[in-house]
């Protein structure tokens, strides 16, 4: 699960860019079995001309540098840059066509499109990245707002928590209510879920969903230990 996880950082930056474009070559390479070959295939031309390995690219992607940054790091040019990305999309799509698995009309549309948001495209830092990196600050951010409505400090909080209390008792213990700490996590949850709205991340339905499912389960997660 790690290494696909990685592997999903490396190639999620470009691969959107080729989503983005339209659902032709997801057709394309789906009808010849060869979407991870086509993956590999524009991985490869792009560390290629950068000159890097496919996990020096994932690494300056997790790090929220976009594909123009990382270009001109290694001293390479942005146009070079996106003319690979369309030559290389460009040859998998006439293989498609070739094949049968898309029209010559549905490819021409692909690659304007894929033109036209190129720019933006390798200009901005990818969501998965941003993901990413938000994964591991979520258990940061949970305990800060714990320990802050709880007035502890995170190793106050370990101690106790290692000893076999639940959040629920640590928080009797400390003459505040469980339905407060409840409400704090629900908040904080709730604030890092909006800022994902407003960006573009997650849809309002979705987020409305993780809310949802958030609050049938808090009880039980404030009331269970963490010692098994």
């Amino acid at each position: 699960m790690r290494y696909k996880t990685r592997r999903l950082l490396a190639i999620g930056a470009i691969l959107a860019i080729v989503a983005s474009s339209g659902a032709a070559i997801a057709t394309a390479t789906a009808a010849s079995g060869a979407k991870s070959t086509a993956r590999g295939g524009l991985i490869g031309a792009v560390t290629s001309y950068l000159g890097i390995t496919a996990k020096q690219l994932r690494v300056e992607l997790a790090s929220g540098k976009s594909l123009a940054q990382i270009a001109t790091a290694h001293g390479r040019s942005l146009d070079g840059l996106e003319q690979t990305i369309e030559t290389t999309v460009k040859s998998r799509l006439d293989q498609a066509v070739t094949a049968g698995a898309i029209t010559a009309q549905q490819e021409q549309k692909v690659l304007t499109r894929l033109h036209s948001h190129l720019d933006a495209l390798v200009g901005r830092s990818h969501p998965l990245a941003a993901l990413r990196q938000g994964l591991k600050l979520k258990v940061r951010g949970l305990v800060q707002v714990t320990t802050r409505y709880l007035g502890v400090t995170p190793q106050q909080l370990r101690t106790e928590l290692e000893a076999g209390k639940t959040l629920a008792q640590v928080a009797t213990a400390h003459g505040k209510t469980v339905a407060g700490l409840e409400q704090a996590i629900t908040s904080a949850v709730e604030t890092r879920l909006d800022k994902a709205v407003a960006a573009g991340y997650l849809k309002p339905l979705t987020e409305q969903k993780i809310l949802t499912r958030l609050g049938q389960r808090l009880d039980a997660l404030v009331n269970r230990s963490f010692t098994h």
